[in-house]
């Protein structure tokens, strides 16, 4: 089944059937013995951040039970338990593509053996991470899937009176007012956390779309794509100025000369993105909170009405 509420579907049906295949999908993952562990992590990690969209989405009539607060920080600390692991990875991804990158546009020959040292500290630290006092990288997805598991059964109480979209209007108005809010505290401050939040509520407004896209087939599918691009632009710059963080003030990686080199590199890199970035977002537009739920609201019952007409069709042809 899709990750989308199907037209048919009341929304708490939608709710529970979505957050359970994702689920379902992160423990598949986890009991694979012949994915490697550290794609295993990466798998389960992606499969609970779309859980949470979902929760977010539902957000509203889940806080009035009592249920979104203590859901939503299970699956967070679960995924958070690797996020060591994941930034150790993401480093060495960093520095491969970086690599990649100048040697492809260097106008002479150039040799990358010189910052080799950054390279061998980056794979060190992650050994380090597999190896570390959290216990063995198995071991840690055994307990996750344990707890998975368990979270899986809670969701049985996700069950709201409140259906159509005013069930869902709370959720996409906090999501889409945060992204609004992120937006404006990058156009401020620019920092890496205010780029990085940003990004962050760019992709649960992703998400939400993509969960009510069925409702309007065609319709949201162009700015679910520039929203993930966006996304995908922003995360490049977060993890460019993670590696250039951790490098720059680790002694153990390199001397400072070649570490300021790479820092340089890395420099040049976030602010091509950022650049990008910036004419994209606003070729994308980000309207109003008001207007961007009334667009939403208006796609609901436009999707609402084919589905009565369809089944008064068929209830006519049959009778």
């Amino acid at each position: 089944m899709p990750y989308a509420i199907l037209p048919a579907e009341p929304v708490s049906d939608a709710v529970q059937r979505i957050a359970l295949e994702q689920l379902d999908r992160a423990l598949v993952t986890i009991e694979n013995p012949a994915m490697p562990r550290s794609d295993a992590v990466y798998a389960m990690r992606k499969r609970c951040k779309k859980v949470r969209a979902v929760l977010r989405l539902a957000r509203g009539p889940l806080e009035e039970a009592g249920l979104y607060k203590p859901a939503n920080a299970a699956l967070r600390d679960i995924a958070a338990a690797f996020s060591g692991l994941r930034d150790a990875d993401v480093t060495l991804a960093v520095y491969d593509r970086e690599m990649a990158a100048v040697a492809k546009s260097a106008r002479r020959r150039f040799d990358g053996r010189r910052f080799g040292p950054i390279r061998a500290g980056m794979t060190r630290l992650r050994l380090a991470m597999l190896a570390g006092a959290g216990g063995d990288l198995a071991g840690r997805l055994d307990e996750a899937h344990w707890l998975l598991l368990k979270f899986r059964l809670g969701i049985a109480d996700w069950s709201f009176r409140a259906d159509g979209f005013e069930a869902l209007e709370p959720g996409l108005r906090d999501t889409y007012g945060r992204v609004l809010a992120a937006a404006a505290e990058v156009e401020r401050a620019g920092t890496v956390l205010a780029l990085h939040e940003w990004r962050k509520r760019i992709k649960y407004h992703r998400n939400h779309l993509r969960i009510l896209r069925k409702l309007a087939p065609g319709t949201l599918d162009a700015r679910i794509l520039a929203l993930w691009r966006l996304g995908d632009l922003l995360g490049l710059d977060h993890d460019t100025a993670m590696v250039r963080a951790r490098v720059g003030s680790g002694p153990a990686f390199a001397r400072i000369g070649t570490r300021r080199r790479f820092a340089s590199l890395l420099d040049r890199r976030r602010a091509a993105v950022q650049v990008e970035a910036k004419a994209l977002a606003e070729e994308t537009g980000f309207p109003s909170e008001d207007e961007t739920i009334g667009h939403l609201a208006g796609l609901w019952n436009m999707g609402m009405n084919q589905r009565f007409t369809a089944v008064s069709a068929g209830r006519a042809a049959t009778g």
